[in-house]
């Protein structure tokens, strides 16, 4: 009976899902007034790693709310295939890389330097938003 009690238990807490709150940590106060989105594009072949990306406050606030509205799974198959690093502030920066593939999510915990991993569970459009922010604008060829 016991060994039953712990299988449930297991695959109980191996199938739940979190809150953006959860996700986050006890004091991120999603509330907060004047939340807002910073973006960089990764590309590891370059002399600077990291490029800032522009995105308009609109599609911050949509991010921010897609976010807010996502239901995340803990994972441990992690990748390090990020193409994105974005830093929400709410009421303190959390940032995060981004594997938009995987639609994995590296929550970067600055306090203790720690990293925990995340999948999107629910079809939020955080993923579609930030692709649709994101996209280059390629130039004709003359």
């Amino acid at each position: 009976m016991a060994l039953l009690l712990i299988m449930v238990g297991i695959i109980f807490f191996a199938n739940r899902t979190y809150s953006a709150s959860d996700v986050l940590g006890d004091y991120a106060d999603l509330n907060a007034e004047n939340p807002f989105v910073s973006i960089e594009s990764i590309d590891v072949e370059t002399e600077d790693i990291f490029t800032s990306i522009e995105i308009q406050e609109e599609t911050q606030q949509e991010l921010i709310d897609a976010f807010k509205n996502a239901k995340f799974k803990r994972v441990t198959d992690i990748s390090s295939d990020y193409d994105y690093r974005i830093n929400i502030t709410f009421n303190t920066g959390y940032a995060m890389y981004i594997d938009s593939d995987k639609k994995l999510l590296c929550i970067i915990d600055t306090h203790d330097e720690t990293h925990e991993y995340y999948t999107v569970e629910n079809d939020s459009d955080f993923f579609k938003i930030l692709k649709n922010s994101t996209k280059k604008i390629s130039k004709p060829v003359l």
